[in-house]
């Protein structure tokens, strides 16, 4: 079912044997293997999020993001601290908001969420895109700076899932996906004033993972695991289209399969944080 949907063809040739044609090739099943297809038919996909937000948005992933969920029919919630930026950005997006936020301000977040559940309705999808740190060493990094760090990758996680979550939860589904990075596993000389708070970041992403996922709400947490870039030219950077499809896709996983974690890297460049 799944190829045919696909656009594969598909010929069932006798009952005991069946034959898939893909671009020419072809394969032939055993009667065990139609036994099973017939008795497992194809997972049913979550239902598309009618209302997402995504947290961090600027040329890169997180607008990427948001076209391809209001692509899905979705309407979307763009949040970033420049207001001129996010405005220019959200008139290219039909269906989007944008809101003026700085997410490791509680009081801010809060105002700014309910004014989004009063302007577009309650979420069913948040994308926490927001990231940054001092790439430095751990002699040059003082006491605010990791502060910050802290604040940007893991508090305003914390603060705008509370936001949604008990919501989502209530209702039984909902999504929550973090963007990681491949700091977010492996610590590096220069990166005392980064690693940190990515670490906490997918260590709060495993939290609500364990306390939302048996309430029906899916958290995943993704590391972007090298570049990323919108040249086409380039081999050794990701494209945040293709990452944003990666994200829409994983925001309809089957229940019955869900992912927590998964990392994301250009063909031609190798996985760091793995190898």
């Amino acid at each position: 079912a799944a190829f045919q949907r696909s656009g594969a063809e598909v010929r069932f040739l006798s009952p005991s044997s069946l034959a898939l044609r893909v671009d020419g090739a072809s394969s032939v099943a055993t009667d065990d293997v139609v036994k099973h297809s017939l008795a497992h038919p194809a997972a049913k996909l979550e239902p598309a999020p009618k209302v997402c937000v995504v947290a961090g948005v600027g040329p890169g992933i997180g607008e990427h993001v948001a076209r391809r969920f209001a692509a899905g029919g979705c309407r979307v919630a763009l949040l970033a601290r420049d207001a001129g930026k996010l405005a220019n950005i959200s008139e290219t997006i039909p269906g989007s908001k944008a809101y003026s936020c700085d997410v490791t301000d509680s009081k801010l977040v809060e105002a700014v969420f309910a004014a989004i559940r009063a302007d577009l309705g309650e979420v069913d999808a948040l994308i926490y895109n927001v990231g940054g740190g001092a790439f430095r060493g751990y002699s040059n990094i003082t006491a605010e700076t990791l502060e910050l760090d802290f604040k940007t990758n893991t508090l305003g996680l914390l603060l705008t899932a509370q936001q949604v979550g008990p919501k989502m939860a209530e209702r039984g589904r909902g999504v929550i996906g973090v963007t990681g990075a491949t700091s977010s596993w492996r610590g590096l000389a220069y990166t005392a004033g980064f690693a940190p708070g990515k670490f906490a970041s997918r260590g709060l992403a495993q939290s609500l993972a364990r306390d939302l996922g048996p309430k029906g709400v899916h958290v995943f947490h993704a590391v972007i695991d090298g570049g990323v870039s919108s040249s086409t030219s380039s081999n050794t950077s990701m494209h945040p289209e293709d990452i944003a499809e990666t994200y829409y896709n994983l925001a309809l996983q089957p229940r019955s399969a869900w992912t927590f974690e998964l990392s994301m890297f250009a063909w031609a460049d190798a996985t760091w944080y793995s190898i």
